[in-house]
């Protein structure tokens, strides 16, 4: 299912690369790249650990997607999946019944949060992706509050979560620096971020058209859009003037907004 994904997103991005606006110079734009889950693509690191962010730090990208759980002893830690089979090749190892120490020894390249803070916190942008619901881990918001107490709201960060309820628990972090993601359900995400008042929406670009754009601008949302993979598309969504643009291809498309600054697009298709 995920490469089924993957390859229609990839179609999209060549469709969208044809569009208009997909030629549009990127000079004295504002464009904000969110490196998801880090620089990870064609194995260059892996995902979610500090070589992955690293990376997106030396070549200036502007943010970082990283998700978060906890521990069994209620350590943050910034990890996709529940269990370290995909990544780590243990998957009889489930994060939420393990300790930091065992974690640590078992998978040392498993950041905690509170090092990602101290490396790149107010230097870029972390969107930080809630992976549990604070009504079944009551722990979540408080320990995720803690770690965040000297970053600011919106400007060094903001919790992202598929479950907009997930961000209900966090009260010492205001909700315009919540931002619900839709995935294939962009109707029932947009209603739940109106109802909760919620400051952000971030989706497909296939799924979030001019008119919800524009409904969601007047409302005062914040936008980010994803998964974007070539040059054309992400010029086509610079036109657009969303926020964020989400990519897995930060280096190739990092690279390409390093090159606008001549206008010369830094990769093919376009």
């Amino acid at each position: 299912m995920a490469d089924l994904v993957s390859r229609l997103n990839t179609l999209a991005n060549r469709i969208w690369g044809m569009a208009p606006g997909a030629r549009s110079s990127l000079q004295d734009r504002d464009v904000r790249l969110v490196a998801h889950r880090g620089a990870h693509a064609d194995g260059v690191a892996v995902e979610n650990t500090l070589n992955a962010f690293d990376l997106c730090f030396e070549r200036g990208v502007w943010g970082v997607e990283l998700d978060v759980q906890l521990t069994r002893d209620l350590e943050p830690v910034i990890h996709h999946d529940p269990h370290l089979g995909r990544l780590h090749g243990r998957p009889d190892l489930t994060i939420a019944e393990v300790d930091f120490a065992t974690l640590r020894r078992v998978a040392p390249a498993v950041p905690h949060l509170s090092e990602v803070v101290e490396r790149y916190g107010g230097r870029m942008h972390l969107m930080i992706e809630v992976k549990e619901s604070w009504r079944e881990r009551s722990e979540v918001p408080e320990v995720v509050s803690r770690a965040l107490a000297d970053l600011t709201p919106g400007g060094d960060f903001h919790l992202l979560s598929l479950v907009p309820d997930h961000l209900e628990g966090f009260r010492l972090i205001p909700p315009s620096a919540y931002v619900d993601v839709a995935w294939l359900n962009p109707g029932e995400i947009i209603a739940a971020n109106r109802r909760l008042g919620h400051g952000g929406i971030s989706g497909s670009f296939v799924f979030l058209g001019p008119k919800r754009l524009r409904e969601l601008r007047q409302e005062g949302k914040k936008i980010g859009t994803g998964f974007v993979e070539f040059g054309g598309a992400l010029r086509r969504e610079a036109t657009r003037d969303v926020d964020w643009i989400f990519t897995d291809q930060i280096l190739r498309l990092q690279a390409h907004l390093a090159a606008s600054s001549n206008d010369q697009p830094s990769d093919k298709p376009s």
